[in-house]
C-alpha cells in the first residue's frame, strides 16, 4: 500500500487546486423541522432516518414516523452544529437538534464526491474547538475549503475518481487481511 500511497500523493500534488467557502458551493439550510430525541419514538428500522448529531452510524439514530411533509432531502450533507459532525445522507431524513443541511448548488454532487467534500471540510472545521459555540448558517457557509478544480471550477470527476481509489484500496487490504487469516488458520490446523 506504501507504493499506492506515495502514487496517490504524487497524483494529487499534480492536480489543479481551488478555494471555496462553502456557501460558493453549497446552501446552508436549517432543518424544515427539529424533532426532540425526548419526545419521538425511535425505531431500529424503517423509512425515514433520523439523523442526529452523533458520530456514529452515519449520524442516525434509527427511525422515526413523522410527517413527511417536515423531511429534509436526500442527496445532501447533515451537519452537526455544535460538533461538527458531517455525513452524506442519500435519501430524505430528519433531523434532531442543531443539525444543518448542507445542500449542493450543482447538479453533479453525487454520493461519491459527497466523500471528498465531507473530508476536506472536516479538515477545514478541525481547527475549531468543539461544543465553543455553535456553528451558525454564516460560520458554515464561510468556512474556506481547499478541492480539486478544473478551469477554476469544481472538478468533480477527479474527486469521484480519487474516492474510487480509496475504496477499491480498502477493499483490497480487507481481502489480503482475510487471505492471511485463511493461511495462518490452514497452518495451525496443518501443525
Amino acid at each position: 500500500i506504501g507504493k499506492v500511497d506515495a502514487l496517490l500523493s504524487k497524483k494529487l500534488q499534480q492536480v489543479e487546486w481551488g478555494e471555496f467557502t462553502l456557501g460558493e458551493l453549497f446552501e446552508v439550510l436549517t432543518s424544515k423541522k427539529r424533532f426532540d430525541a425526548n419526545k419521538v419514538q425511535v425505531f431500529q428500522d424503517g423509512k425515514n432516518p433520523y439523523v442526529v448529531r452523533t458520530s456514529s452510524n452515519n449520524g442516525q439514530r434509527g427511525f422515526i414516523v413523522e410527517d413527511e411533509s417536515y423531511l429534509n432531502e436526500g442527496n445532501t450533507i447533515s451537519f452537526g452544529q455544535d460538533t461538527a459532525t458531517m455525513f452524506y445522507q442519500e435519501k430524505p431524513y430528519f433531523t434532531g437538534d442543531k443539525i444543518k443541511i448542507v445542500k449542493s448548488k450543482d447538479k453533479n454532487f453525487n454520493k461519491l464526491n459527497a466523500q471528498f467534500f465531507i473530508a476536506t471540510m472536516t479538515k477545514s472545521f478541525s481547527t475549531f474547538s468543539w461544543g465553543s459555540s455553535s456553528y451558525n448558517i454564516k460560520i458554515i457557509g464561510n468556512q474556506p475549503i481547499n478541492i480539486p478544480t478544473i478551469n477554476k471550477r469544481p472538478n468533480y470527476k477527479l474527486m469521484e475518481t480519487f474516492i474510487t481509489a480509496i475504496q477499491k484500496l480498502v477493499i483490497k487490504d480487507v481481502v489480503m487481511y482475510a487471505d492471511r487469516k485463511i493461511e495462518a488458520t490452514k497452518s495451525v490446523i496443518k501443525n
